[in-house]
């Protein structure tokens, strides 16, 4: 199959005038990521970093428009290849090539060239591996040091019989795990990135800040996450999602009704002795989530909900007070500890209390996790304790700085919010 002929059939459109559309982010921010992947390559003695992920590429290339990675879209595929004197999108043009032109005017990669969509049957997939090593070696890559998504907390954008033979067809080239350079370039943030979160955190504040005047006795789940969402969308411009569900937890334990950690909205009506708890605000911006997590009480609060959610409030400020730089994810975790094993209780088995931004592996506060947190990095504490009067559970999220921390908005209240009934 001759795909030096067909990958150039729709380069025409890649240019085609067309209305101008709003990009992800501004090119001066691409311009700092992609010096900061290539002083990182540097360092790693990489050729070229190979993306086909969409966690890890959309970060160079865009959130929303419009080509499909091989994780979203199984039988397509998206290549960005970023080498020291270039960047380049591979992906599908599509039909007419309506894919080129649009990415043309909501990306800043600077060569986008087409994966051409023929292949040769039993291969289910409508592209062929066959033509990588070929736009490798046009780069001048074939005998390289190539960096793939490997390791952990990577997922490649392709399977891995895929992978494995095309490191077989690439025998002179070097396939090398780039999981220490993504890693950093994920989780030490640039200005533009701190701003989105920050902005995106304090609406995820505004908004939990409404639910004592929504919520009351026999309001259904639906009336309820339906006027919070008024409410946002009457604050809130376009550049913000909001999802009022999912991540709720109400527990009752006279009702016999509680109902666990959910996603769906239900018809449950709300009442007296309901301890209501969400593990999430709904709220991003710009490709942005705001990870912030609110307990409420429906009515007057027996002792034991109040224990336990001052437990929560402790064990929360005394992990914030650990985060600095130079210390490690499990020094955080281990602040909780010492509150834990001061209040008597059982040690934790399971689970971290906090993580970096989009729920990132590679900082977890956990025991077992000693990445050491450097100036630029967000992270989050969250304790949280589950048994029948509720779920207690507390997040705050925090940018750390050259001397300590700052916290990303206004935190958890002191005291439990109550909600008269």
């Amino acid at each position: 199959m001759r795909y030096a002929e067909l990958a150039h059939i729709y380069d025409r459109w890649i240019g085609y005038p067309g209305y101008p559309l709003e990009r992800d982010f501004s090119a001066e921010e691409y311009q700092l990521r992609i010096r900061r992947a290539r002083e990182l390559m540097m360092e790693a003695g990489l050729d070229a970093l190979v993306i086909t992920s969409s966690s890890v590429g959309r970060w160079f290339t865009s959130e929303l428009e419009p080509h499909e990675w091989h994780d979203l879209c199984p039988v397509r595929s998206a290549w960005y290849i970023l080498t020291h004197d270039g960047d380049y999108l591979y992906m599908t043009p599509t039909g007419g090539g309506e894919h080129f032109n649009t990415t043309r005017r909501s990306t800043w990669v600077t060569h986008i060239r087409a994966i051409v969509e023929r292949t040769e049957w039993p291969r289910w997939e409508i592209w062929d591996l066959q033509q990588v090593p070929q736009i490798f070696a046009e780069l001048g890559l074939s005998r390289s040091r190539l960096g793939f998504e490997l390791g952990d907390c990577m997922t490649l954008g392709i399977s891995v019989n895929d992978f494995l033979r095309l490191r077989e067809m690439m025998s002179h080239a070097e396939f090398v795990d780039a999981s220490p350079v993504i890693r950093r370039l994920m989780s030490v943030h640039t200005p533009e990135e701190i701003e989105r979160v920050r902005r995106a955190c304090q609406a995820a504040v505004w908004i939990h800040e409404q639910v004592p005047s929504v919520l009351r006795p026999g309001l259904s789940e639906w009336e309820f996450v339906s006027q919070l969402a008024k409410l946002f969308w009457q604050r809130y411009s376009k550049d913000y999602v909001y999802r009022p569900d999912g991540a709720w937890d109400v527990r009752n334990p006279k009702s016999g009704d509680s109902n666990f950690y959910h996603a769906v909205i239900t018809d449950r009506t709300f009442r007296r002795g309901d301890l209501i708890a969400r593990a999430f605000s709904g709220v991003s911006y710009r490709g942005y989530p705001a990870d912030v997590d609110r307990v409420w009480y429906l009515g007057d609060p027996p002792e034991q909900v109040r224990y336990w959610y001052r437990v929560t409030w402790e064990c929360n400020r005394a992990m914030a007070e650990a985060i600095k730089p130079g210390i490690r994810c499990s020094d955080i975790y281990a602040a909780y500890a010492r509150v834990e094993e001061r209040y008597g209780l059982p040690k934790r088995l399971v689970g971290r209390l906090g993580h970096g931004l989009r729920n990132t592996g590679m900082l977890s506060v956990h025991p077992d996790n000693h990445t050491v947190l450097e100036p630029g990095m967000i992270i989050s504490v969250e304790p949280m304790f589950g048994n029948e009067y509720g779920w207690f559970v507390l997040e705050d999220q925090y940018l750390v700085t050259e001397t300590g921390h700052e916290p990303l908005h206004e935190l958890a209240p002191e005291e439990l919010p109550v909600i008269g009934a």
